[in-house]
């Protein structure tokens, strides 16, 4: 069977976007002192710190309020990096490009300059980028073909390449491929790969690298006794990774019981965090030393420092073990800056608690908050739109060419052993970067050495999302037509 263009309506197709794994979702970031959110419109707001430019208004000033980051649409995700006042911050285009502001005085903007930017600057030599994560002051790019690329700050070996020397522009990471996520730490980085294995790399002074010692790492390393991971999150000095089975597990430093085990003593390698399961991978968020999780029951719950209020309790007294936030319902996105954190409603809302001696609540004030407050006057905020893959033990997907210079994508399903999938029924729907239907398809069936087509010629160049929902599994990836 071959179908060439998708016409029918399919009202409740959003569905398998906003009812299953986000995990990909970057529509809402916390740096050291600064947050960025990703508008519904494909913008960028931005708020708090601003002394290296971070913001991208093209000022040094701080705000309290949101501001238009300059020059930019067609944005997908957004990552905040830095510490403190040495921050900066990413997008990512739905053409695969990406984009930088904020401070490079190691080089972190990707543009082979060491002068900080107050607007975005484009990083060089990079295409078809399907994910974006921002360090202390080095950054980190996924591409569609699985390999991974670090630029900037390197003197704990945290870009990958086997050296301790600054990179001004992109540069390959040594061994690793087949990577579905990354995640840059302040001053290390996390890569999870299709098999469920997590590996890092960079500064390991408390552990974080997970491989059992406190030696930094200049190329991947794989982290001990993990497997079966599905998302993966990264702080200051500690590492965190979420199980297919909705369990969670954290390494590296302790100082303040940020890993959630009740004890305030750092671990080297993977340790469960106490009496919390059932975490929706989507929803969770590392600070500098703190974490924040969403249950499918939809609580949300978080430990580690809490100086500044920023588990959202309505205390400062630090956690060792995950604690409920009540009076918070609806979230489908977490962030966490140093000491603040950050969620978004189903409503498109934001809210944030914690420090704000920056405003980097975006709530109109400099006033610490103890529990959630609304910001004011900001965009509603993008539906996350994440990536899924079809369940491991089902077999695969492939759709090919991707990117198509044509717009015609080809579709192919095989059982795991490599036999085309025998009338398997199932939904496709496509959506374009701002999370609206452009192509549906009430049922297709994948036979044995046949293929599936899907036309995307008459709609405009750049990034789409594919959305297959079958009977018994689900499966997601970007389209890029070029």
């Amino acid at each position: 069977m071959k179908i060439t263009y998708l016409k029918s309506i399919l009202a409740s197709a959003f569905f398998f976007v906003l009812g299953a794994d986000v995990s990909s979702a970057q529509s809402i970031a916390a740096g050291g002192w600064h947050s960025l959110v990703l508008c519904s419109d494909s913008t960028v707001k931005a708020f708090g710190e601003n002394a290296s430019g971070q913001l991208g208004d093209g000022t040094t000033t701080d705000r309290n309020t949101p501001v238009t980051v300059n020059g930019l649409s067609g944005i997908i995700a957004v990552s905040g990096g830095g510490d403190q006042l040495e921050a900066h911050s990413m997008a990512l285009k739905s053409n695969g490009t990406v984009w930088s502001w904020g401070s490079s005085v190691h080089m972190g903007l990707g543009n082979g300059s060491s002068n900080s930017s107050t607007v975005p600057v484009q990083a060089q030599g990079l295409s078809n980028v399907i994910m974006v994560s921002a360090g202390g002051w080095h950054s980190v790019a996924l591409k569609q073909d699985g390999t991974v690329w670090c630029w900037g700050w390197n003197a704990d070996g945290q870009l990958g390449d086997g050296t301790t020397i600054d990179k001004g522009v992109p540069t390959q990471v040594t061994g690793l491929n087949n990577v579905v996520k990354i995640v840059a730490g302040t001053y290390h980085v996390l890569a999870l790969k299709n098999d469920g294995t997590v590996w890092a790399w960079g500064d390991n002074v408390s552990g974080q690298i997970g491989n059992g010692t406190t030696t930094d790492q200049k190329t991947p390393v794989q982290v001990s006794g993990l497997t079966n991971v599905k998302a993966i999150a990264a702080g200051r000095f500690f590492s965190l990774a979420i199980k297919e089975d909705g369990t969670v597990w954290t390494w590296g430093e302790n100082l303040y019981g940020q890993l959630g085990i009740g004890s305030t003593t750092d671990k080297t390698t993977p340790v469960q965090v106490t009496a919390l399961s059932n975490v929706v991978s989507a929803a969770v968020a590392t600070g500098a030393f703190h974490c924040l999780a969403i249950k499918s029951d939809g609580t949300v719950w978080s430990w580690g420092r809490n100086t500044y209020g920023n588990l959202g309790d309505n205390t400062i007294t630090n956690s060792s073990a995950p604690i409920q936030v009540t009076g918070v319902t609806n979230v489908i996105a977490l962030a966490a800056g140093t000491n603040f954190s950050l969620l978004q409603k189903n409503d498109g809302s934001f809210w944030g608690c914690g420090r704000n001696a920056s405003g980097q609540l975006g709530d109109g004030t400099f006033t610490q908050r103890n529990t959630f407050t609304q910001a004011t006057g900001l965009c509603a905020v993008m539906q996350p739109v994440g990536l899924m893959e079809m369940r491991k033990e089902f077999g695969t997907i492939r759709v090919f060419p991707n990117p198509s210079s044509s717009g015609i994508f080809t579709i192919e399903a095989t059982d795991l052993n490599g036999n085309g999938i025998e009338e398997q029924s199932g939904r496709i729907v496509v959506y374009n970067a701002m999370g609206q239907i452009v192509l549906e398809g009430t049922k297709c069936q994948f036979i044995v050495n046949s293929s599936l087509q899907v036309n995307m010629a008459a709609f405009p160049k750049g990034m789409y999302y594919l959305i297959i929902g079958g009977d018994r599994e689900f499966y997601s990836t970007q389209l890029i037509t070029e």
